[in-house]
Parts: C-alpha cells; sequence; structure tokens
C-alpha cells in the first residue's frame, strides 16, 4: 500500500504544474484579447460583393475577389501551386498562427489569413483594397 504522504506529495506536484499550466493559459488568452481588441485590418463589413483584395505574404501573393457574404474567389500562393487557377472558398478569418482566430477580419498585417480549404498564408505584410466601383 502506498505511503499517504507520497501520495499527497505526488498530488502536490501535479497540482503546480496544473496551475502554472492554467497561468500561462490564462496570461496568453489575456495576451490575445488585448491584440485582438487593438487590431486593425478588413473586416467582412468593410467589403462589398466584386472588391478584391490584394494580399502581400511574408512568402506570396494572394488576390481574393468578394462574390457574396461567405465566398471569395481566390488565387495566387498556395492555389496557383496545387490548382493553377481561381478556387472558390471562404476566408476563415485571420490568426497570429496559434489555434485562436479573428473571424470578423479577413486580411490584417502582421496575421495569417486561413480559408476555407484549411490553407493559412504566412504572414500578412501588406494588403490592397480595391472597390468594385473600380474595376471593369
Amino acid at each position: 500500500m502506498p505511503d499517504s504522504s507520497a501520495t499527497r506529495e505526488g498530488m502536490k506536484s501535479k497540482e503546480t504544474k496544473f496551475n502554472q499550466t492554467s497561468m500561462k493559459v490564462a496570461h496568453d488568452l489575456r495576451t490575445l484579447v488585448r491584440k485582438a481588441a487593438g487590431a486593425t485590418g478588413i473586416r467582412r463589413h468593410d467589403l462589398s460583393d466584386g472588391d478584391v483584395l490584394l494580399l502581400y505574404t511574408q512568402n506570396s501573393i494572394y488576390r481574393a475577389r468578394k462574390l457574396d457574404a461567405n465566398r471569395f474567389a481566390v488565387s495566387g500562393g498556395w492555389f496557383d501551386q496545387h490548382y493553377g487557377a481561381e478556387v472558390i472558398t471562404s476566408i476563415v478569418g485571420c490568426t497570429w498562427g496559434g489555434s485562436s482566430i479573428h473571424r470578423d477580419f479577413v486580411a490584417s498585417c502582421g496575421m495569417r489569413v486561413e480559408f476555407g480549404n484549411r490553407v493559412l498564408t504566412s504572414v500578412l505584410k501588406r494588403v490592397v483594397r480595391v472597390p468594385a466601383a473600380l474595376l471593369n
């Protein structure tokens, strides 16, 4: 039968590890919330159907034309490498690279864009919005 003091010591060390992990997660969550509140970029409601976004990332350039509320015709970067043509997909939102995603943003410098097919871009360096009214 195990010594009850040894069992208590084992429980204390597990509790300490749990509390340290919980504090780190809480700190990271606070940081994410603070970053999200101060983030700037192009939000879904900023775009009209037909608007085009040019997304300049660390590694590629993407072109995303808004078709309707949830669909974009996307080309460039990964899509050109794998399909060689425009692909219809959604933009889920923007992320700093982890599992937290800002769903209101479709593009924000310093963040990554996640598309509906789970493609995640490298970090956005520049975003250009071309209103549909300026396109032929």
